[in-house]
C-alpha cells in the first residue's frame, strides 16, 4: 500500500512526556453489567468524534505501530484509511465510536466508505469489509474523568446487534440504524441509576476521594469485522471513512483544481471557471429556471436556487427550490446529501464556523461538509 503523510502523531508526540498507558480492555462489574472504556478526546487533528480502536497501544500517540492507523477513519478525507486487520490472520481489531449528542438516537445513519479510497486500483487490490457487526452500549461520562488525551467511560451493553452487509463498491454507504428512542432512553436511565454505586480500577483511580458529581449520558457504537471482500493483491483489511448524518464528505479528485467564478448562463445552466478551465458546464436543467448560486468561501461547494417550470407550461413557476453543488467534483450531489444525512439541502444556505469549515444548518444540529 503507498504511503501517506499523518499529522496527528506529531501532536500527541509533543506531549508524550507525559506517557501514560491506558487499558482498551472493558471488565464487566459482576453485580450490573457495567464496563469501564476510554476514548480519545477529539483534538485539532481530530475535531469530530470521540472513538477508540483495540489496535491503539500509547494513547498518546496513537498511530504508533500502525502505518494506515484508525485515527484515519475521521479525518475527512477518503484517500486515507485504516488498516482494520487481515484476511491472511483473519485478527481484525475492534473499534468504538461515541454516537453524536445533537442527532435524536432514531435517527442515526451510519456511512461508511469501505475499502481505501486513494484510487480504484489500490481499493480492488486490498481487501474490503463484507459484514459488519453492530452492538451499542449506554455511556456514561463521570464529569471530571479524563486524562490529558482520553476520557473514561463506564458502559452498559444494550440488548441490541445487527449485522450490516456492505456492497463492494467505490463508494460511501449508508445504514440507517432503526433505533428505538424510547427503549434507548429508558436502558440509559437504568444504566445511570447502576452506575451511582460503580467501582472499577480506573473509576477509583481517577476518582480518588472526589466521586463524580455526575454522568454525562450518551451512546457508543462498537463495531467488529465479520467477513471480507478479498484484495486481489494485499491481505490488509481497509476501511477509508466511518462519520455520520451531521457530516457529508466527497472525494477530492486526483486532480484537484479550485473554482474561482461559479455563475449562471441562459438561465438554466451552471457554469464554473477553474485554474486549469473556463467555462465548465457543472449542472444544467431545462425544466427549471436558476435564480441563483450561493459559493463557500473556499469555493467548494454551492448551493444553487432554481425554480421548476410548471406542467401549464413555461412561463409558471412553482416555490423555490435548492439544490447542493460539489464544485470539487463537479456534480450535483443533492441524492447523495439526502442518503448521507436524511435531510435536504432545500432552501438551506451555506455557514462557517470559527473552525473555518464549512456547513448546512438542519433544526438540530449543522451538518458539516467536507
Amino acid at each position: 500500500m503507498s504511503q501517506h503523510i499523518n499529522g496527528l502523531g506529531n501532536f500527541f508526540k509533543v506531549i508524550a512526556v507525559f506517557f501514560v498507558l491506558l487499558p482498551l480492555s472493558i471488565s464487566a462489574q459482576q453485580n450490573n453489567d457495567l464496563q469501564e472504556l476510554f476514548l480519545l478526546d477529539k483534538n485539532a487533528f481530530n475535531t469530530y468524534i470521540e472513538f477508540v480502536s483495540d489496535d491503539i497501544k500509547d494513547y498518546f500517540n496513537p498511530e504508533a505501530g500502525n502505518q494506515y492507523p484508525s485515527t484515519n477513519l475521521f479525518d475527512g478525507y477518503l484517500k486515507t484509511c485504516w488498516v482494520v486487520g487481515s484476511t491472511k490472520t483473519n485478527k481484525n481489531s475492534i473499534l468504538y465510536v461515541k454516537l453524536p449528542d445533537n442527532i435524536d438516537v432514531n435517527k442515526i445513519i451510519l456511512n461508511i466508505f469501505s475499502g481505501y479510497g486513494k484510487n480504484k486500483i489500490l481499493y480492488s487490490a486490498n481487501a474490503r469489509p463484507h459484514k459488519i457487526k453492530l452492538s451499542l452500549f449506554a455511556a456514561l461520562y463521570p464529569e471530571g474523568f479524563s486524562t490529558e488525551v482520553a476520557s473514561l467511560y463506564v458502559i452498559k451493553k444494550y440488548p441490541f446487534t445487527e449485522v450490516i452487509t456492505l456492497a463492494d463498491t467505490f463508494d460511501v454507504q449508508s445504514f440507517p440504524l432503526n433505533l428505538d428512542k424510547k427503549e434507548l432512553l429508558a436502558f440509559q436511565k437504568e444504566a445511570l441509576i447502576q452506575a451511582k454505586n460503580f467501582s472499577g480500577t480506573e473509576y477509583n483511580r481517577l476518582a480518588g476521594t472526589n466521586p463524580p458529581k455526575s454522568f454525562l449520558p450518551s451512546f457508543i457504537l462498537k463495531m467488529e469485522i465479520l467477513d471480507s471482500y478479498p484484495g486481489k493483491k494485499y491481505d490488509d483489511i481497509c476501511i477509508s471513512e466511518i462519520f455520520f448524518n451531521d457530516r457529508f464528505i466527497t472525494h477530492y479528485p486526483d486532480k484537484y483544481s479550485q473554482a474561482l467564478n461559479v455563475y449562471i448562463k441562459n438561465g438554466n445552466t451552471l457554469l464554473a471557471d477553474y485554474v486549469d478551465k473556463k467555462g465548465v458546464v457543472i449542472y444544467k436543467d431545462t425544466s427549471s429556471v436558476f435564480t441563483y448560486v450561493e459559493c463557500s468561501e473556499n469555493k467548494n461547494w454551492a448551493i444553487l436556487h432554481y425554480t421548476p417550470n410548471d406542467e401549464e407550461g413555461e412561463g409558471s413557476r412553482n416555490e423555490e427550490l435548492a439544490a447542493l453543488i460539489d464544485l470539487k467534483n463537479r456534480e450535483n450531489v443533492e441524492s447523495k446529501f439526502e442518503k448521507c444525512t436524511g435531510t435536504s439541502a432545500m432552501f438551506q444556505v451555506l455557514s462557517k464556523e470559527g473552525n473555518g469549515n464549512v456547513y448546512i444548518p438542519n433544526e438540530a444540529f449543522n451538518i458539516e461538509l467536507k
